[in-house]
C-alpha cells in the first residue's frame, strides 16, 4: 500500500517536473520571494507556538518535552550504573552455599 503512494506521487512529481510553467515559476523572482517569504513566516510560527507552549508549561508547572527527554537521559545514566555496581558486587561476593540440613539421629 505504502509502495504504491510511493510510486504515485513519484509518477505526479514527474508530471509536474516536466511541466513547463514550473520553469517559468521558478526564473520568476516573486515567486521564489514568494516562497522565501512563506518559509519565513512558517518557522516564526512555529517558534511563537513552542515559545507559547514552553511559558504554558512554566506556568503550570508542567513538565516541558525537553525536561521528559533530560530526566530519561538522566535514568538510563543511573540504571547504566546501577546495573555496573550489580556486576561489581556480584563479582566480589562470596558464592552461597547451599544450607546443610541437620542429621537427626535415628533411634
Amino acid at each position: 500500500m505504502i509502495d504504491q503512494v510511493k510510486k504515485a506521487a513519484l509518477n505526479q512529481a514527474m508530471k509536474l517536473l516536466s511541466n513547463p510553467k514550473l520553469g517559468e515559476w521558478l526564473s520568476d523572482p516573486r515567486f521564489t520571494g514568494a516562497i522565501s517569504k512563506g518559509l519565513e513566516l512558517h518557522d516564526q510560527f512555529r517558534t511563537n507556538v513552542e515559545s507559547g507552549i514552553r511559558n504554558l508549561t512554566d506556568s503550570l508547572n508542567l513538565a516541558s518535552k525537553d525536561d521528559l527527554g533530560s530526566l530519561r537521559q538522566k535514568l538510563n545514566q543511573v540504571e547504566h550504573h546501577v546495573g555496573d555496581l550489580e556486576t561489581k558486587l556480584s563479582a566480589k561476593a562470596p558464592k552461597k552455599r547451599s544450607p546443610r540440613k541437620k542429621k537427626t539421629p535415628t533411634a
